[in-house]
């Protein structure tokens, strides 16, 4: 026997449950998140959280998945596009960093789990893949950084900590730098502090090529 189909209302409720839980998941982290505190500000019975998620445990791995998806095409879309690498390279810090101005609890929900949440494994498993996807492209265009000290892996993990960071950190860098590190203005300053970063390292890393070219003929 099929299952009934999910009317319209169950749908808009369903997404305001989502709505909901991000904003508390991001505010106090899983554990101390409530399914009745997300029914109130979701503003439908806490049944119905049930309903579609069965407990707060699976709605949080709804949440978590979701965002990883949005983020794996994000990044995807940006490194697959036709063109030299420090120019997909660009695309893809631009890219990273307007997701998570768009999505800013992101940050937050991962910090948590990634320092030793219950969900740590689930997101090493989403992370591992995008991770990959990274050093494959950094390594495919420049041999020098399969080991060494530009080994891919390490550029990967600094050039994410210079992003994530900026996100996480967020309340205290606006006490930093004296103004809102979330307008407009100062994320396309980061945009660009980000790409020059990148374009120094990744002459650095060419300059070690070259020599190293060099030395071999």
């Amino acid at each position: 026997m099929s299952r009934p189909r999910k009317s319209k209302k169950d749908a808009n409720a369903r997404d305001k449950i989502m709505r909901a839980a991000d904003d508390l998941f991001g505010e106090v982290g899983f554990d101390a998140a409530s399914t009745r505190e997300i029914a109130e500000r979701s503003g439908v019975n806490k049944a119905l959280i049930h309903y579609h998620f069965q407990n707060k445990e699976a709605l949080f791995a709804t949440l978590l998945d979701q965002y990883y998806e949005g983020l794996a095409e994000t990044l995807r879309t940006a490194l697959q596009v036709e063109g030299p690498l420090r120019e997909r390279l660009h695309r893809l810090l631009d890219a990273y960093l307007d997701f998570l101005e768009q999505n800013r609890n992101f940050g937050r929900i991962v910090q948590r789990e990634a320092s030793g949440g219950r969900h740590m494994d689930r997101v090493k498993a989403r992370m591992v893949p995008l991770f990959e996807l990274g050093t494959l492209a950094v390594k495919g265009a420049h041999p020098s950084t399969r080991s060494g000290d530009f080994a891919a892996e390490h550029l990967l993990v600094s050039f994410y900590g210079m992003i994530i960071s900026y996100f996480t950190y967020a309340g205290v860098i606006e006490h930093l730098i004296g103004s809102d590190p979330m307008s407009a203005d100062n994320i396309a300053k980061r945009k660009l502090h980000l790409r020059r970063m990148l374009d120094i390292v990744l002459a650095a890393v060419e300059a070690e090529e070259s020599g190293t070219a060099g030395a071999t003929k």
